[in-house]
């Protein structure tokens, strides 16, 4: 599955909606009250850790991490094999994260495989605010933020909408978006208001919640019709491109690993053979990579 003709198209629209906010009032003020039930649905894949080769780091992490004024020489590099993908997701991860790397591994272990397949690689990096962004499908996570599985949804549904996971690509921008969006009296939350990049977010964790939550979020909001059409859409959208999100199944497609470079770049010479090898493995389709990133947008502080 490529989506090679849509990043163009993403980059504009993204740095255009970051200042149009919405003007529906909130149904509830955050998504707070749905992180337990989130928790308690959606179960942890097994998994195992192996040190990623000692000197490297992914190209993608490294440039992250400098552009957050970080050394690069405090990442852990971790390859994390989960029993529902035949490849592992590599993770940068700060010495001085605010938690351990197993909640890290445990969080993003939750996430629904075919969810989870179109993040590429996932950075931890302390900070005294919970904060987190999607640069090109790689997630970012500040402080403790990591532990909140909602964020981890919020997150990974940027990539759903902005790497043309569903049959309208965006979805954020799309007719049948904003025609939806018209007949609702309300957004999810105060964060949903920031613009429909956002808004679609919060209404993926809510469908989430709706979808693997007994009772779903109608059950948890008496008011929930007020946004109906909104998690609707997004419904309808994950359900056609094969449930994305819901558990079970193995990945069928991945955003290829970013180039391997020197931690350090101070080596004169490197051979192809001293890289170590992240190619993705015979059997699993590419996501064209997309060019967007939501650091501008994704700014409001969560707990853990």
């Amino acid at each position: 599955m490529r989506v090679s003709s849509l990043g163009a198209t993403v980059a504009l629209f993204v740095a255009s909606v970051t200042s149009q906010r919405l003007t529906k009032p909130p149904l509830q003020p955050d998504l707070e009250n749905l992180k337990q039930g989130l928790l308690n649905n959606l179960h942890p894949t097994h998994s195992t850790t192996d040190r990623f080769k000692a000197g490297y780091i992914p190209s993608d992490c490294k440039k992250i991490v400098e552009n957050e004024k970080f050394n690069p020489a405090d990442i852990q590099t971790w390859n994390v094999h989960y029993d529902d993908c035949s490849a592992p997701w590599i993770i940068c991860y700060h010495k001085n994260s605010a938690t351990p790397l197993s909640s890290l591994v445990d969080r993003f272990g939750r996430l629904p495989v075919h969810t989870r397949q179109f993040v590429r690689h996932v950075i931890s990096l302390p900070s005294a605010n919970g904060y987190a962004y999607n640069s090109g499908g790689n997630i970012a996570f500040f402080g403790s933020t990591l532990n909140n599985l909602n964020v981890h949804l919020h997150e990974a549904a940027h990539s759903l909408d902005l790497l043309g996971a569903y049959k309208d690509k965006p979805l954020s921008s799309s007719a049948n978006w904003i025609n939806n969006y018209n007949k609702d009296s309300a957004v999810p939350d105060n964060y949903a208001q920031t613009n429909q990049v956002e808004n679609v977010a919060q209404n993926t964790v809510v469908d989430s919640y709706q979808r693997n939550v007994p009772g779903g979020f109608t059950g948890l909001n008496a008011n929930a019709n007020k946004i109906f059409h909104q998690y609707a859409t997004v419904d309808t959208e994950q359900r056609e491109a094969g449930n994305l999100l819901i558990p079970g199944g193995k990945c069928t497609l991945r955003l290829a690993n970013s180039d391997p470079v020197l931690v350090n770049g101070a080596a004169l010479r490197v051979t192809a053979a001293d890289k170590p090898n992240v190619a993705l493995p015979a059997g699993l389709l590419t996501i064209a990579g997309v060019d967007f990133d939501t650091k501008d947008s994704c700014n409001a502080t969560f707990g853990a």
